[in-house]
C-alpha cells in the first residue's frame, strides 16, 4: 500500500482541524468493497472538479466521518475528472488519496503500521499532485 511519491504521508485523525469550515461539494463515484487477505477493504472516488490539495483533504476527511461498516480499510481518492477512472479499481490519477484505517491493527495489516495516530480511526494522506491542473 506504499506509493512512490515525494509527498509525505500525513496521519490525520477524523477530528483534525480542517482548512475549510464546510467540506467542498463532491460526487461519490466508483465505490466498492471486497474481501481481501487482511479483511474487508473499500474504495471510493470523490469527483471534485478543480480541487486543490486542501479541498481534496477536506473531502476525504468529510467522507471518512461517515464510514461505519465492517471494512477495516478504505481508499478514498479525490479526482478532478473521470478520465482515469477504472470500474472496480482505484483511480490512476488523483489529487489526494486517503487510506482510512479503523484501528491500530488495521494500520499494521494494511500499511505496515505507517499510519499512526493517538485516536482511531485515522487517515494516511498522499497528495502527489501539488495542485497542478
Amino acid at each position: 500500500m506504499r506509493t512512490a511519491t515525494t509527498a509525505a504521508l500525513l496521519a490525520a485523525t477524523l477530528t483534525a482541524c480542517s482548512s475549510n469550515p464546510a467540506p467542498p461539494a463532491y460526487t461519490v463515484t466508483n465505490q466498492g468493497e471486497r474481501q481481501l487477505d487482511h479483511g474487508l477493504a473499500g474504495h471510493v472516488e470523490l469527483l471534485l472538479p478543480g480541487a486543490t490539495v486542501d479541498q481534496a483533504q477536506d473531502a476525504i476527511r468529510d467522507y471518512a466521518q461517515h464510514l461505519d461498516g465492517p471494512a477495516t480499510m478504505y481508499g478514498i481518492a479525490v479526482i478532478r475528472d473521470t478520465d482515469s477512472t477504472r470500474p472496480g479499481l482505484p483511480a490512476i490519477t488523483y489529487v489526494c488519496m486517503g487510506h482510512w484505517v479503523k484501528n491500530k491493527q488495521a494500520s499494521e495489516d494494511w500499511s505496515d503500521g505507517s499510519i499512526t495516530s493517538d485516536t482511531w480511526p485515522a487517515i494516511g494522506m498522499n497528495c502527489p499532485n501539488n495542485d497542478s491542473h
